[in-house]
């Protein structure tokens, strides 16, 4: 996914979680995410896919 695509706002996925987009640094290309959990969590655009992966969510 490109940087310039991702937006706040929108609903982002990684191979182990998925989020909404709260900021976007497209300088240091780095995307703050933030989901069910209370703590926002950052990740490098290419850690993003353009789908929902299978991932196992803590029991």
């Amino acid at each position: 996914m490109d940087i310039h695509d991702v937006r706040p706002g929108m609903i982002c996925y990684t191979s182990e979680s998925s989020g909404y987009v709260l900021e976007v640094d497209i300088q240091s290309q780095l995307v703050l995410l933030q989901n069910d959990q209370a703590i926002p969590f950052q990740v490098h655009v290419s850690e993003l896919t353009d789908e929902p992966q299978p991932f196992d969510k803590p029991q």
